[in-house]
């Protein structure tokens, strides 16, 4: 997987909530620090660390939908672990174990509305937001490279018995309405077909379809309708 920290540049709700975390983690680790904890707090810290690098990184590498799953158990986790700072120093009348509950209670709240986030599907309100947020720039338009089949440019490939032909200025390529859809792939961003090619498909953003194979740069793909064409396999993620 490719890490692009544009993802999280491109999400105001990702990037600031990992900038909120990453603050509050800072003052929690500057109150411990200055307080001399010592003890369980320190791995409770690291932990935060570690989590905080890991969604990072799920977001740059756009895995979040591969590692949800865990994600919410380790944050679930991390959660008992900052309510046990925030209920055992918040009261403490001295400003550097203030401090550090202080950022206890930050963490807290964003692992709270992450984990509101992260465990809403693709299709409900919550999750539907989150990605209408995304200013990310779309990939490449991929129309003059169609699909990888093994035949030169030019190469002319009658359709056979129950068969649609797919065409481009390059490769004539044929895809079966009766093949296996193997894989399901969410995507990414709306992508509007071709005019000059009839057997391109469009869709939406967040739209699920079904997938014939996933290799090459374009995918046979079939839309909840039954529509069949081919998709740009930089615009879809398989899920």
């Amino acid at each position: 997987m490719t890490f692009d920290l544009g993802l999280i540049v491109g999400n105001p709700f990702y990037l600031a909530t990992l900038g909120l975390a990453a603050v509050g983690w800072i003052v929690e680790f500057a109150g411990a620090a200055a307080s001399q904890i010592k003890g369980i707090a320190w791995f409770y810290i690291i932990y935060e660390l570690c989590l905080i690098i890991g969604i990072l990184i799920a977001i740059a590498t756009n895995a979040l939908s591969y590692y949800r799953s865990s994600i919410l158990t380790f944050l679930a986790v991390g959660i008992i672990f900052q309510i046990q700072i925030i209920d055992g120093d918040i009261g403490v009348s001295i400003p550097e174990f203030q401090a550090f509950a202080a950022g206890a209670l930050f963490i807290a709240i964003v692992s709270f509305v992450w984990v509101i986030a992260f465990g809403a599907e693709d299709g409900s309100l919550v999750g539907g937001t989150i990605n209408s947020w995304s200013i990310s720039n779309k990939p490449n338009n991929p129309r003059n490279v169609h699909p990888d089949v093994g035949f030169p440019p030019g190469v002319q490939i009658s359709p056979g018995p129950g068969q649609i032909p797919m065409t481009n200025m390059q490769d004539q390529v044929i895809v079966s309405p009766n093949a296996d859809y193997a894989y399901k792939a969410k995507a990414l961003y709306d992508y509007q077909a071709s005019p000059e090619d009839q057997t391109e498909l469009s869709f939406t953003k967040g739209e699920i379809l079904d997938i014939v194979d996933n290799k090459g740069k374009w995918w046979q793909a079939k839309k909840a309708d039954g529509t069949i064409g081919i998709a740009p396999s930089n615009y879809l993620q398989i899920i």
